[in-house]
């Protein structure tokens, strides 16, 4: 019989207060959010193209772009596409929490995919990816495997279903494979307790971990050793060769100690958690249990860093990082809560703990609002000049605001559309400006880092760009 836990209302109306304040934020921070770096190139070749834009083979990212992809064939405006792409990826995050708490009436794994969202997430708000999308969609998953809870409860075309939602979970981004490898090990190792009744039915789930863990390792390796890799998973494998070139000094890098530095000032949830679940684990004498939830976080960490061991943008290592999201949230709400408090309490820890995350990701908004205002300025201050489609170096611009330049041709795009489309300017910053001196002079073209397009394969509904004079390079005398 499948295990159909009555709905948490306390989870419900905690998960409801958090998902609404990070919908307000997403809407206060729209531009902050999507005119930035990936979802500026992704938002402009969805306008492009009126299609969804799937990178790497990351097909699970249709979940978020569909909103884009709807307000652009509904006729909204460019505001409205941004506004509804930000929103949407607050709204793909509740779906999913409804789904698993009310739809599975899987409450618990509620409560993880609220501390997925609060407990370690601060710049990934504003930078996104599919990294977090694909560890809500393996809650979800996770959530179907505990309503059902036997392995014969699966109906025969249930199995395809799960082998597909795995590929998808996986294909979201590779290192959600991690994540379940953890959940796949801490339910494996569930121990007999008589104080709780209710561990015996963590016996009922081992076949069916077992079984999704295999689908999983059976995708991973046609991945990896079966399908042609992608220029992008090529080249995650060849910083790989770091473990061999660094052993045995994994430890003396500075992306550990950037690490430390950042567990002080945003990530500090991450290491309180995960003592607590050690200490609980070692107090109830779970060796095996303690050992993981202790060395799992440490060995994660060790992962990631050695390949980027010199160091690397803090949001983007984060994005990497977020698994330790569910390294900690997983024994803290299926071993800690229940030896500690009562059920119906479980919400008071996770609402203090998303309480303070919604705290510190709203602060997090400055360097990204900075960003934001610098273009903005730019823009303005570059609004009367004789020739205003613009060419500049990495050394013209302050990088320590800009941080990356490589999506600025569609950040000023977007930015300049905001106001009109016929007020649509093209402006692009690169770390090697000269690879476009031959097409300065082209009148009607669009410069992008990756590729080029005509004025006229581009939306005028969107981008109805009127300069047809030629590029120039920018110095300060052209104020």
């Amino acid at each position: 019989m499948a295990n159909r836990t009555p709905v948490h209302s306390p989870t419900l109306r905690v998960g409801m207060a958090v998902y609404a304040v990070l919908l307000v934020l997403a809407a206060v921070f729209y531009r902050e959010r999507m005119v930035v770096l990936d979802m500026a190139f992704q938002t402009f070749h969805i306008l492009r193209t009126g299609e969804l834009q799937i990178q790497s083979g990351r097909f699970g990212a249709a979940g978020t772009q569909v909103f884009a992809w709807a307000a652009q064939a509904l006729g909204l405006p460019l505001q409205g596409v941004l506004l509804s792409y930000s929103l949407g990826h607050v709204l793909y995050y509740f779906g999913i929490f409804l789904l698993a708490a009310i739809g599975l009436r899987q409450w618990k794994w509620g409560l993880v995919l609220i501390l997925i969202s609060t407990a370690m997430t601060t710049h990934t708000f504003y930078w996104l990816s599919e990294m977090p999308q694909g560890l809500a969609f393996l809650i979800l998953i996770l959530a179907w495997v505990h309503q059902k809870e036997r392995l014969r409860a699966l109906r025969w075309w249930q199995f395809p279903l799960l082998i597909a939602a795995a590929a998808t979970a996986f294909y979201f981004h590779p290192m959600v494979l991690h994540a379940m490898f953890f959940c796949g090990a801490y339910f494996l190792l569930e121990q007999h307790d008589d104080s709780q009744p209710n561990t015996s039915s963590g016996f009922r789930l081992k076949p069916l971990y077992l079984l999704t863990l295999a689908f999983f390792a059976a995708i991973a390796l046609v991945k990896y050793k079966v399908l042609k890799l992608d220029w992008y998973d090529a080249q995650a494998l060849e910083r790989a060769k770091a473990f061999g070139e660094l052993w045995p000094n994994w430890f003396d890098i500075q992306s550990n100690r950037d690490f430390l530095q950042w567990c002080a000032t945003d990530y500090y949830m991450i290491p309180a958690l995960a003592l607590l679940n050690t200490v609980f684990f070692i107090w109830k004498k779970q060796w095996w249990r303690a050992m993981l939830v202790a060395l799992a976080p440490v060995g994660f960490v060790i992962l990631v860093n050695v390949p980027f061991h010199s160091g690397d943008n803090q949001f983007y290592l984060e994005n990497l990082y977020l698994p330790l999201g569910v390294f900690v949230a997983v024994p803290f709400v299926f071993g800690v809560l229940p030896g500690l408090l009562p059920e119906k309490l479980y919400w008071i820890p996770v609402a203090a703990i998303a309480a303070v995350g919604l705290l510190r990701i709203g602060a997090a908004h400055q360097p990204w609002t900075d960003r934001l205002r610098w273009e903005q300025d730019f823009l303005q201050k570059t609004a009367r000049l004789e020739h205003r489609k613009l060419l500049l170096t990495e050394t013209q611009v302050p990088m320590d605001t800009l941080i990356l330049s490589w999506g600025t041709a569609y950040e000023f795009l977007l930015l300049s559309a905001l106001e009109h489309p016929d007020s649509a300017r093209c402006i692009l910053v690169d770390e090697a400006s000269e690879r476009f001196d031959t097409l300065l002079a082209q009148p009607t073209l669009f410069l992008g880092e990756f590729k080029n397009y005509r004025f006229d394969e581009l939306p005028r509904r969107y981008f109805n760009l009127q300069d047809r004079s030629p590029y120039v390079r920018w110095t300060p005398k052209n104020y």
